[in-house]
């Protein structure tokens, strides 16, 4: 667990990065389909669960991205992970089969577990 020094909180940010960059090139080739959106231990985070069992953390990367998400489990629509990038702020998710003129983009918080 980090300390007061934000050092250490750098260095886990990294290390719970490494760990979530380890899963998403296989969600990605495997077309791994979202199956749930729900809410998440602290306000403006999504528990983000997918049908392998892998469960995630994430917020909203523009105003109503998830609510999107939503709407299109809703209507039953294939929602996957297109595509992952890791950048200075972290990994962003861009998921694919939700309907609207931009995609939907997410930023992963952290792993979580499924029940």
């Amino acid at each position: 667990m980090p300390t007061g020094d934000p050092g250490d909180w750098a260095e886990a940010d990294r290390a719970r990065a490494d760990r979530l960059q380890v899963l998403l090139p296989g969600l990605v080739t495997r077309r791994v389909p979202v199956r749930l959106v729900e809410p998440g231990p602290l306000g403006g985070v999504a528990r983000v669960r997918m049908a392998d069992g892998t469960a995630f953390l994430a917020t909203s990367a523009s105003p109503a991205a998830l609510s999107r998400v939503l709407r299109a489990l809703g209507t039953k629509q294939a929602v996957v992970v297109g595509s992952w990038e890791r950048t200075p702020d972290g990994l962003s998710l861009s998921l694919a089969g939700v309907p609207g003129r931009q995609p939907v983009s997410l930023w992963l918080v952290g792993p979580d577990q499924p029940d």
